[in-house]
């Protein structure tokens, strides 16, 4: 696996997954499959499942080259955020092994709209088991970023203020289900808050070096997401001591392997 994790329980606030990546060219390789639009491929890569990867053409390579490169702080920040989130997207899929996991694309452009992440954990008898709802945010500012960006965001999740938009995304990633089946879902399912599990993807800063001020950055987390049930107030860090430097270097990576793909 390209990840290992930390695990801390902040209670009564918040769980935290610390990411710490163990192996950068098996990280670029899978992200650099993403960027092809190989989400599917990159799946069974992490169940373990042998497959060939499908080809790529010279127009799609040159495309996603040309994304990693950068020229401007506005290109960099939507480029580092956008490699965040397939770094999450992986994860999500490797802290959940063996489990009915059903997981949105990664966003196929820097800085695009919609949820950063969603993920639809699946019983045997095709009922939500849990609906993960994810935020990233790769800043230089995670306390700030996460009150004023991330926190309203759940709170508007949890008063139903984007139920359309779950239940639109959710049905697409059930297609594989009959219309009755889908329909108990969102009959039954996909309304209760109670199968919400939030997840904040952040990077923490020097002064967020401890758990215990680590816990500090997720204040609040209990007022937006409310109740007694730690498990739906997930975080996941990812610690760099120079996030900017480290996401060049990871995109330097990123272009070789993608260079390894042409026809």
């Amino acid at each position: 696996m390209p990840y290992s994790y930390a695990r801390i329980d902040h209670n009564p606030l918040c769980h935290e997954t610390e990411l710490v990546v163990n192996d950068l060219k098996k990280l670029a390789q899978q992200v650099g499959l993403l960027l092809l639009g190989k989400h599917r491929h990159v799946a069974s890569i992490l169940a373990a499942k042998n497959r060939k990867i499908p080809s790529s053409t010279d127009v799609m390579i040159d495309r996603a080259q040309k994304q990693l490169s950068v020229t401007t702080d506005i290109e960099r920040w939507k480029r580092d955020g956008w490699l965040f989130q397939m770094m999450t997207w992986i994860s999500v899929r490797l802290e959940q092994p063996g489990i009915n996991l059903i997981s949105q694309a990664p966003h196929t452009n820097p800085a695009q709209h919609g949820i950063d992440g969603l993920a639809i954990v699946l019983t045997s008898a095709n009922t939500i088991k849990a609906l993960i709802i994810a935020e990233d945010k790769y800043t230089e500012k995670p306390r700030s970023t996460i009150k004023e960006k991330v926190w309203p965001e759940f709170k508007l999740f949890e008063k139903g203020e984007f139920d359309s938009q779950l239940v639109t995304q959710t049905t697409m990633l059930l297609g594989h289900l009959d219309d009755d089946e889908i329909d108990r879902i969102i009959e039954n399912d996909i309304y209760k808050t109670s199968n919400r599990i939030y997840r904040v993807g952040i990077t923490p800063i020097a002064v967020h070096s401890s758990a215990k001020l680590k816990k500090k950055l997720f204040k609040g987390y209990d007022k937006c997401v409310k109740g007694p049930d730690l498990v739906r107030r997930q975080s996941l860090t990812f610690s760099q001591p120079n996030i900017r430097k480290w996401m060049d270097d990871f995109s330097s990576e990123i272009f070789d392997f993608l260079e390894t793909q042409r026809p």
